[in-house]
Protein backbone atom coordinates (compact mmCIF):
# COMPACT_ATOMS: atom_id res chain seq x y z
CA UNK A 1 0.00 0.00 0.00
CA UNK A 2 2.82 2.39 0.77
CA UNK A 3 4.25 1.84 -2.70
CA UNK A 4 0.91 2.73 -4.23
CA UNK A 5 0.64 5.87 -2.16
CA UNK A 6 4.12 6.94 -3.23
CA UNK A 7 3.30 6.28 -6.86
CA UNK A 8 0.09 8.25 -6.65
CA UNK A 9 1.91 11.14 -5.03
CA UNK A 10 4.14 11.36 -8.09
CA UNK A 11 1.05 11.31 -10.27
CA UNK A 12 -0.42 14.13 -8.19
CA UNK A 13 2.66 16.24 -8.78
CA UNK A 14 2.48 15.77 -12.54
CA UNK A 15 -1.26 15.73 -13.09
CA UNK A 16 -3.91 18.24 -13.80
CA UNK A 17 -7.40 18.62 -13.02
CA UNK A 18 -10.23 18.34 -15.29
CA UNK A 19 -12.93 20.98 -15.14
CA UNK A 20 -16.41 19.91 -14.15
CA UNK A 21 -18.97 19.38 -16.86
CA UNK A 22 -22.70 19.36 -16.19
CA UNK A 23 -25.68 18.39 -18.28
CA UNK A 24 -26.08 22.02 -19.28
CA UNK A 25 -22.42 23.01 -18.75
CA UNK A 26 -20.99 26.48 -18.72
CA UNK A 27 -18.79 25.36 -21.58
CA UNK A 28 -21.78 24.78 -23.84
CA UNK A 29 -23.24 27.26 -26.31
CA UNK A 30 -26.30 27.28 -28.50
CA UNK A 31 -24.67 28.11 -31.82
CA UNK A 32 -21.45 26.13 -31.86
CA UNK A 33 -17.87 27.19 -32.06
CA UNK A 34 -14.24 26.57 -32.92
CA UNK A 35 -11.86 24.82 -30.53
CA UNK A 36 -8.45 26.33 -29.86
CA UNK A 37 -5.78 25.10 -27.44
CA UNK A 38 -2.32 26.18 -26.37
CA UNK A 39 0.44 25.14 -24.00
CA UNK A 40 2.26 21.84 -23.90
CA UNK A 41 1.70 19.90 -27.12
CA UNK A 42 4.04 16.95 -26.82
CA UNK A 43 1.19 14.53 -27.49
CA UNK A 44 -0.73 16.61 -30.02
CA UNK A 45 -3.34 17.70 -27.47
CA UNK A 46 -3.28 21.19 -28.99
CA UNK A 47 -3.45 20.04 -32.62
CA UNK A 48 -7.08 20.76 -33.42
CA UNK A 49 -8.59 18.29 -35.91
CA UNK A 50 -10.67 19.63 -38.79
CA UNK A 51 -13.80 18.18 -37.20
CA UNK A 52 -13.39 20.58 -34.26
CA UNK A 53 -13.09 23.70 -36.40
CA UNK A 54 -16.82 24.34 -36.41
CA UNK A 55 -20.03 23.34 -34.69
CA UNK A 56 -18.54 22.35 -31.33
CA UNK A 57 -20.87 22.89 -28.37
CA UNK A 58 -18.73 21.86 -25.38
CA UNK A 59 -15.10 21.24 -24.43
CA UNK A 60 -13.22 19.43 -21.67
CA UNK A 61 -9.65 18.59 -20.80
CA UNK A 62 -8.06 15.28 -20.00
CA UNK A 63 -4.57 14.91 -18.61
CA UNK A 64 -2.85 15.15 -21.97
CA UNK A 65 -5.79 14.84 -24.30
CA UNK A 66 -8.55 17.22 -25.39
CA UNK A 67 -12.26 16.46 -25.67
CA UNK A 68 -15.06 18.17 -27.59
CA UNK A 69 -18.76 17.66 -28.21
CA UNK A 70 -20.22 18.23 -31.67
CA UNK A 71 -23.79 17.46 -32.73
CA UNK A 72 -24.09 15.03 -29.83
CA UNK A 73 -20.91 13.14 -30.75
CA UNK A 74 -17.71 13.06 -28.72
CA UNK A 75 -14.39 14.03 -30.33
CA UNK A 76 -11.03 13.44 -28.63
CA UNK A 77 -7.36 13.79 -29.56
CA UNK A 78 -3.88 13.74 -28.03
CA UNK A 79 -1.77 11.42 -25.85
CA UNK A 80 -1.10 9.04 -28.77
CA UNK A 81 -4.28 7.38 -27.53
CA UNK A 82 -2.20 4.99 -25.40
CA UNK A 83 -5.17 3.80 -23.37
CA UNK A 84 -7.91 4.19 -25.96
CA UNK A 85 -9.25 7.37 -24.37
CA UNK A 86 -9.58 8.89 -27.85
CA UNK A 87 -11.29 5.84 -29.35
CA UNK A 88 -14.91 6.97 -29.29
CA UNK A 89 -17.29 4.06 -28.68
CA UNK A 90 -20.41 3.78 -30.82
CA UNK A 91 -22.61 4.78 -27.89
CA UNK A 92 -20.82 8.14 -27.63
CA UNK A 93 -21.15 9.05 -31.29
CA UNK A 94 -24.66 10.44 -30.90
CA UNK A 95 -27.00 11.77 -28.25
CA UNK A 96 -24.30 12.85 -25.78
CA UNK A 97 -25.17 15.91 -23.68
CA UNK A 98 -22.04 16.45 -21.56
CA UNK A 99 -18.35 15.52 -21.49
CA UNK A 100 -15.49 15.41 -18.99
CA UNK A 101 -12.01 13.97 -18.74
CA UNK A 102 -9.71 12.19 -16.33
CA UNK A 103 -5.99 11.83 -16.70
CA UNK A 104 -6.20 8.86 -19.05
CA UNK A 105 -9.93 8.38 -19.48
CA UNK A 106 -12.85 10.13 -21.17
CA UNK A 107 -16.35 10.52 -19.76
CA UNK A 108 -19.69 11.28 -21.42
CA UNK A 109 -23.32 11.62 -20.38
CA UNK A 110 -26.06 10.19 -22.58
CA UNK A 111 -29.74 9.96 -21.70
CA UNK A 112 -28.90 10.18 -18.02
CA UNK A 113 -26.35 7.36 -18.17
CA UNK A 114 -22.58 7.71 -17.71
CA UNK A 115 -20.22 6.38 -20.38
CA UNK A 116 -16.46 6.12 -19.81
CA UNK A 117 -13.54 4.65 -21.70
CA UNK A 118 -9.75 4.62 -21.63
CA UNK A 119 -7.51 3.54 -18.77
CA UNK A 120 -9.49 1.72 -16.10
CA UNK A 121 -6.91 0.02 -13.89
CA UNK A 122 -8.54 1.59 -10.83
CA UNK A 123 -12.07 0.94 -12.06
CA UNK A 124 -12.62 4.55 -13.18
CA UNK A 125 -14.40 3.34 -16.33
CA UNK A 126 -16.43 0.64 -14.59
CA UNK A 127 -19.82 2.31 -14.39
CA UNK A 128 -21.82 1.34 -11.27
CA UNK A 129 -25.49 0.49 -11.66
CA UNK A 130 -26.42 3.70 -9.84
CA UNK A 131 -24.89 5.74 -12.67
CA UNK A 132 -26.79 4.03 -15.48
CA UNK A 133 -29.79 6.34 -15.20
CA UNK A 134 -30.88 9.65 -13.77
CA UNK A 135 -27.45 11.29 -13.82
CA UNK A 136 -27.48 15.04 -14.45
CA UNK A 137 -23.77 15.95 -14.33
CA UNK A 138 -20.33 14.39 -14.69
CA UNK A 139 -16.76 15.30 -13.83
CA UNK A 140 -13.35 13.69 -13.93
CA UNK A 141 -10.64 13.41 -11.33
CA UNK A 142 -7.17 12.05 -11.97
CA UNK A 143 -8.09 8.40 -11.85
CA UNK A 144 -11.62 8.59 -10.51
CA UNK A 145 -14.99 9.49 -12.02
CA UNK A 146 -17.72 11.63 -10.48
CA UNK A 147 -21.44 11.92 -11.22
CA UNK A 148 -24.43 13.79 -9.82
CA UNK A 149 -27.75 12.03 -9.47
CA UNK A 150 -30.80 13.47 -7.78
CA UNK A 151 -28.66 15.93 -5.85
CA UNK A 152 -26.36 13.18 -4.54
CA UNK A 153 -22.71 12.72 -5.52
CA UNK A 154 -21.50 9.39 -6.88
CA UNK A 155 -17.81 8.55 -7.32
CA UNK A 156 -15.79 5.51 -8.32
CA UNK A 157 -12.25 4.55 -9.27
CA UNK A 158 -9.14 5.29 -7.23
CA UNK A 159 -9.99 5.87 -3.60
CA UNK A 160 -6.56 5.92 -1.96
CA UNK A 161 -7.22 9.32 -0.44
CA UNK A 162 -10.93 8.89 0.21
CA UNK A 163 -11.92 10.89 -2.86
CA UNK A 164 -14.73 8.41 -3.52
CA UNK A 165 -15.98 8.32 0.07
CA UNK A 166 -19.01 10.56 -0.19
CA UNK A 167 -19.66 12.57 2.99
CA UNK A 168 -23.20 12.76 4.32
CA UNK A 169 -23.36 16.44 3.35
CA UNK A 170 -22.98 15.48 -0.32
CA UNK A 171 -25.79 12.91 -0.34
CA UNK A 172 -28.47 15.49 -1.10
CA UNK A 173 -28.91 19.03 -2.37
CA UNK A 174 -25.74 19.15 -4.47
CA UNK A 175 -26.05 21.23 -7.64
CA UNK A 176 -22.57 20.98 -9.23
CA UNK A 177 -19.50 18.74 -9.12
CA UNK A 178 -15.83 18.95 -10.09
CA UNK A 179 -12.70 16.88 -9.73
CA UNK A 180 -9.15 17.50 -8.64
CA UNK A 181 -6.45 14.94 -9.26
CA UNK A 182 -7.09 13.17 -5.96
CA UNK A 183 -9.94 15.16 -4.45
CA UNK A 184 -13.63 15.67 -5.19
CA UNK A 185 -15.54 18.96 -5.07
CA UNK A 186 -19.26 19.69 -4.80
CA UNK A 187 -21.48 22.75 -4.57
CA UNK A 188 -24.44 22.75 -2.21
CA UNK A 189 -26.59 25.73 -1.37
CA UNK A 190 -23.88 28.08 -2.57
CA UNK A 191 -21.27 26.46 -0.29
CA UNK A 192 -18.27 24.44 -1.47
CA UNK A 193 -17.66 20.91 -0.19
CA UNK A 194 -14.41 19.01 -0.81
CA UNK A 195 -12.91 15.71 0.30
CA UNK A 196 -9.99 13.42 -0.52
CA UNK A 197 -6.32 14.34 -0.74
CA UNK A 198 -5.74 17.42 1.40
CA UNK A 199 -1.98 17.72 1.76
CA UNK A 200 -2.05 21.23 0.30
CA UNK A 201 -5.24 22.33 2.01
CA UNK A 202 -7.31 22.00 -1.15
CA UNK A 203 -10.15 20.56 0.93
CA UNK A 204 -9.99 23.24 3.63
CA UNK A 205 -12.86 25.49 2.60
CA UNK A 206 -12.24 29.17 3.35
CA UNK A 207 -15.03 31.20 4.92
CA UNK A 208 -15.47 33.11 1.65
CA UNK A 209 -16.53 29.88 -0.10
CA UNK A 210 -19.17 28.92 2.45
CA UNK A 211 -21.90 30.94 0.75
CA UNK A 212 -22.75 32.65 -2.53
CA UNK A 213 -20.61 30.42 -4.75
CA UNK A 214 -22.04 29.80 -8.23
CA UNK A 215 -19.42 27.56 -9.88
CA UNK A 216 -16.57 25.22 -8.95
CA UNK A 217 -13.53 23.66 -10.62
CA UNK A 218 -10.49 21.64 -9.63
CA UNK A 219 -6.78 22.02 -10.24
CA UNK A 220 -3.95 19.58 -9.68
CA UNK A 221 -3.66 20.39 -5.98
CA UNK A 222 -5.95 23.38 -5.68
CA UNK A 223 -9.67 24.17 -5.67
CA UNK A 224 -11.37 27.00 -7.51
CA UNK A 225 -14.71 28.72 -6.96
CA UNK A 226 -16.65 31.61 -8.50
CA UNK A 227 -18.48 34.03 -6.23
CA UNK A 228 -20.25 37.18 -7.40
CA UNK A 229 -18.05 37.28 -10.49
CA UNK A 230 -14.82 36.95 -8.51
CA UNK A 231 -12.50 33.94 -8.57
CA UNK A 232 -11.53 32.25 -5.30
CA UNK A 233 -8.77 29.62 -5.09
CA UNK A 234 -6.99 27.73 -2.33
CA UNK A 235 -4.59 24.84 -1.89
CA UNK A 236 -1.25 24.34 -3.64
CA UNK A 237 0.11 27.73 -4.68
CA UNK A 238 3.69 27.01 -5.71
CA UNK A 239 3.12 28.67 -9.09
CA UNK A 240 0.75 31.40 -7.86
CA UNK A 241 -2.20 29.47 -9.24
CA UNK A 242 -4.18 30.59 -6.17
CA UNK A 243 -3.02 34.20 -6.33
CA UNK A 244 -5.96 35.89 -8.03
CA UNK A 245 -5.03 38.74 -10.41
CA UNK A 246 -7.02 41.96 -10.28
CA UNK A 247 -8.69 41.22 -13.61
CA UNK A 248 -10.26 38.04 -12.17
CA UNK A 249 -11.74 39.70 -9.10
CA UNK A 250 -14.87 40.88 -10.89
CA UNK A 251 -16.93 40.15 -13.99
CA UNK A 252 -15.83 36.53 -14.41
CA UNK A 253 -18.44 34.18 -15.87
CA UNK A 254 -16.69 30.77 -15.90
CA UNK A 255 -13.72 28.99 -14.32
CA UNK A 256 -11.54 25.94 -14.99
CA UNK A 257 -8.33 24.43 -13.69
CA UNK A 258 -5.15 22.82 -14.96
CA UNK A 259 -2.38 21.10 -13.03
CA UNK A 260 -0.68 24.26 -11.84
CA UNK A 261 -2.67 26.95 -13.58
CA UNK A 262 -6.09 28.56 -13.18
CA UNK A 263 -8.37 29.71 -15.98
CA UNK A 264 -11.21 32.23 -16.04
CA UNK A 265 -13.51 33.72 -18.65
CA UNK A 266 -14.38 37.41 -18.56
CA UNK A 267 -16.30 39.33 -21.23
CA UNK A 268 -15.39 36.74 -23.84
CA UNK A 269 -11.68 36.92 -23.02
CA UNK A 270 -9.59 34.14 -21.43
CA UNK A 271 -7.56 34.90 -18.30
CA UNK A 272 -4.88 32.42 -17.16
CA UNK A 273 -2.34 32.51 -14.34
CA UNK A 274 0.01 30.14 -12.53
CA UNK A 275 2.48 27.70 -14.05
CA UNK A 276 3.47 28.87 -17.52
CA UNK A 277 6.38 26.57 -18.23
CA UNK A 278 4.78 25.34 -21.44
CA UNK A 279 3.01 28.55 -22.43
CA UNK A 280 -0.38 27.52 -21.09
CA UNK A 281 -0.84 31.06 -19.76
CA UNK A 282 0.14 32.78 -23.02
CA UNK A 283 -3.24 33.75 -24.44
CA UNK A 284 -3.27 33.59 -28.25
CA UNK A 285 -4.88 36.42 -30.20
CA UNK A 286 -7.74 34.10 -31.17
CA UNK A 287 -8.78 33.81 -27.52
CA UNK A 288 -8.84 37.54 -26.84
CA UNK A 289 -12.49 37.91 -27.85
CA UNK A 290 -15.58 35.86 -28.55
CA UNK A 291 -14.69 32.97 -26.22
CA UNK A 292 -17.71 31.15 -24.83
CA UNK A 293 -16.14 28.26 -22.91
CA UNK A 294 -12.88 27.25 -21.20
CA UNK A 295 -11.29 24.04 -19.97
CA UNK A 296 -7.94 22.92 -18.62
CA UNK A 297 -5.64 20.01 -19.31
CA UNK A 298 -2.50 19.05 -17.45
CA UNK A 299 -0.30 21.72 -19.02
CA UNK A 300 -2.56 23.06 -21.73
CA UNK A 301 -5.51 25.42 -21.93
CA UNK A 302 -8.58 25.00 -24.11
CA UNK A 303 -11.11 27.56 -25.33
CA UNK A 304 -14.23 27.52 -27.46
CA UNK A 305 -14.64 30.51 -29.75
CA UNK A 306 -18.03 31.57 -31.05
CA UNK A 307 -18.70 30.71 -34.69
CA UNK A 308 -22.45 30.99 -34.88
CA UNK A 309 -22.80 30.44 -38.62
CA UNK A 310 -20.50 27.41 -38.63
CA UNK A 311 -18.27 28.63 -41.44
CA UNK A 312 -15.04 27.88 -39.58
CA UNK A 313 -14.29 31.58 -39.06
CA UNK A 314 -14.84 33.03 -35.60
CA UNK A 315 -17.52 35.70 -35.25
CA UNK A 316 -14.92 38.12 -33.89
CA UNK A 317 -12.72 37.65 -36.98
CA UNK A 318 -15.66 38.21 -39.33
CA UNK A 319 -16.78 41.29 -37.43
CA UNK A 320 -13.25 42.68 -37.42
CA UNK A 321 -13.20 42.35 -41.20
CA UNK A 322 -16.68 43.83 -41.60
CA UNK A 323 -18.11 45.70 -38.56
CA UNK A 324 -21.47 46.07 -40.31
CA UNK A 325 -22.11 42.38 -39.58
CA UNK A 326 -22.62 43.26 -35.90
CA UNK A 327 -24.57 46.52 -35.80
CA UNK A 328 -25.71 46.01 -32.20
CA UNK A 329 -22.10 45.56 -31.08
CA UNK A 330 -22.63 42.44 -28.97
CA UNK A 331 -19.97 40.29 -30.62
CA UNK A 332 -22.48 38.01 -32.37
CA UNK A 333 -23.24 38.14 -36.07
CA UNK A 334 -26.60 39.87 -36.58
CA UNK A 335 -27.56 37.22 -39.14
CA UNK A 336 -27.24 34.48 -36.52
CA UNK A 337 -29.33 36.37 -34.01
CA UNK A 338 -32.04 36.99 -36.57
CA UNK A 339 -31.98 33.33 -37.65
CA UNK A 340 -32.57 32.27 -34.03
CA UNK A 341 -35.23 34.92 -33.39
CA UNK A 342 -36.81 36.37 -36.56
CA UNK A 343 -38.79 38.89 -34.51
CA UNK A 344 -35.56 40.84 -34.08
CA UNK A 345 -35.92 41.91 -37.72
CA UNK A 346 -39.59 42.66 -38.30
CA UNK A 347 -39.03 44.46 -41.60
CA UNK A 348 -36.96 41.56 -42.96
CA UNK A 349 -34.07 43.67 -44.19
CA UNK A 350 -31.34 41.70 -42.41
CA UNK A 351 -30.70 44.36 -39.77
CA UNK A 352 -31.74 43.96 -36.14
CA UNK A 353 -34.56 46.43 -35.43
CA UNK A 354 -32.87 47.88 -32.34
CA UNK A 355 -29.81 48.61 -34.45
CA UNK A 356 -31.96 50.40 -36.98
CA UNK A 357 -33.57 52.45 -34.22
CA UNK A 358 -30.15 53.34 -32.84
CA UNK A 359 -28.95 54.35 -36.29
CA UNK A 360 -32.10 56.42 -36.85
CA UNK A 361 -31.67 58.13 -33.52
CA UNK A 362 -28.08 58.95 -34.38
CA UNK A 363 -29.17 60.41 -37.71
CA UNK A 364 -31.90 62.50 -36.06
CA UNK A 365 -29.40 63.74 -33.48
CA UNK A 366 -26.96 64.70 -36.22
CA UNK A 367 -29.70 66.40 -38.22
CA UNK A 368 -30.92 68.29 -35.17
CA UNK A 369 -27.40 69.50 -34.56
CA UNK A 370 -27.26 70.77 -38.12
CA UNK A 371 -30.62 72.54 -37.75
CA UNK A 372 -30.02 74.14 -34.38
CA UNK A 373 -29.94 77.44 -36.21
CA UNK A 374 -33.70 76.96 -36.72
CA UNK A 375 -34.40 76.90 -33.00
CA UNK A 376 -35.59 80.48 -33.09
CA UNK A 377 -37.34 80.47 -29.72
CA UNK A 378 -34.33 78.90 -27.98
CA UNK A 379 -36.18 76.00 -26.38
CA UNK A 380 -33.69 73.38 -27.66
CA UNK A 381 -36.04 72.04 -30.34
CA UNK A 382 -36.75 72.81 -33.95
CA UNK A 383 -40.52 72.59 -34.23
CA UNK A 384 -43.66 74.28 -35.50
CA UNK A 385 -43.38 76.98 -32.83
CA UNK A 386 -40.40 78.31 -34.74
CA UNK A 387 -42.29 78.68 -38.00
CA UNK A 388 -44.00 81.91 -36.99
CA UNK A 389 -40.71 83.37 -35.85
CA UNK A 390 -39.10 82.20 -39.04
CA UNK A 391 -41.47 84.39 -41.04
CA UNK A 392 -40.23 87.38 -39.08
CA UNK A 393 -36.61 86.31 -38.79
CA UNK A 394 -36.24 84.90 -42.28
CA UNK A 395 -32.66 85.16 -43.45
CA UNK A 396 -29.27 83.45 -43.22
CA UNK A 397 -28.49 81.33 -40.13
CA UNK A 398 -26.16 82.80 -37.56
CA UNK A 399 -22.72 81.15 -37.51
Amino acid sequence: MQLKLTSLSSVARSFIVVAACVAAPSVAMADGGIVTAWGRNNWGQCNIPASANSGVSAIAGGGIHTIALKDGAVLAWGNNNNYGQCNIPAAAQSGVSAIAGGFYHTIALKDGAVLAWGRTDEGQCNIPDSANSGVSAIAGGGIHTIALKGGAVLAWGSNYYGQCNIPDSANSGVTAIAGGVNHTIALKGGAVLAWGYNYYGQCNIPDSANSGVSAIAGGGGHTIALKNGAVLAWGYNNQDQCTIPAAAQSGVSAIAGGNGHTIALKDGVVLVWGNNRDGQCNIPASANSGVTAIAGGNDHTIALIRDCNGDGISDSAEIEQNPALDRNLNGVLDGCEIAQDPTLDRNNNGIIDLSEIAMANAQVTALTAQLNCGDLDGNGEVNSADIGLMLVSYGPCAP
